[in-house]
This record gives C-alpha cells, structure tokens and sequence, in this order.
C-alpha cells in the first residue's frame, strides 16, 4: 500500500475509537446508590440523594465518605498515601478504591435486575 493509503485507513480507525470512546463516555448515567465494601463484604448501600457522612471501618483503618448533591467524596482517610481522597466527587463507576483500608465504592444505578445465569 501506499502512504497515502495506510494515512486514510488509520485515521478512519481513529475517527471509529474516537466516535466509540466518545459515546461510552457519554452513555454513563448518574447512579442512585452508592455499594461500600469493607475486607470484601458489603457494609453499607448508600442512597445518593440523601445528603451525609458516614464512618466506614475496616480491618486496617477507616475512611469517611460524603454523600452532597447526589455525588460520593472521600473527605477522610486513615491510609498513608491518601490516593483516595483524590478520586474527587463522583456518581459513576468505575469505583472509588483504598487499598491500604480495603474499602471500595461501587455504583450502581439502583435498576431491576435484567436476567439471571445460571
């Protein structure tokens, strides 16, 4: 092939992971509830448009999550490197995660369940 023809089939591929990049993006909706594990079990569902503060203990520490606006923020945490309380607001996945305190936030929108394998 050509130059001029590998130059038009890589920017169509491009254009293509542009269009589908850009609609993934955009197909994220707001969840309604928030899914706090702590050591792997699910401690506590938190309602997103209740506005709060709760205390999530763990085997290794403790982090403080706040629910404002229906969004999710780390405002606190017990772990040495703090990478958590740097993932900001949030209401969609993927999940807020602290690994020295084994604690992770997963969002879900709250929906029926679609079908069931087994």
């Amino acid at each position: 092939m050509k130059t001029r023809s590998w130059g038009l089939l890589l920017g169509t591929v491009f254009l293509i992971l542009a269009a589908l990049a850009l609609g993934q993006r955009l197909s994220f909706s707001p969840a309604a509830t928030a899914q706090v594990y702590a050591d792997g079990r699910l401690v506590r569902t938190l309602d997103l448009s209740a506005e709060g503060e709760y205390r999530i203990e763990s085997a290794e520490g403790w982090n403080l999550l706040t629910v404002r606006d229906g969004r999710l923020t780390v405002t606190a945490a017990s772990c040495p490197n703090g990478d958590c309380l740097r993932c900001g607001a949030k209401n969609t996945n993927p999940p807020i995660v602290c690994l020295p305190n084994r604690v992770s936030v997963q969002f879900s929108d709250g929906g029926t369940v679609d079908g069931v394998v087994r």
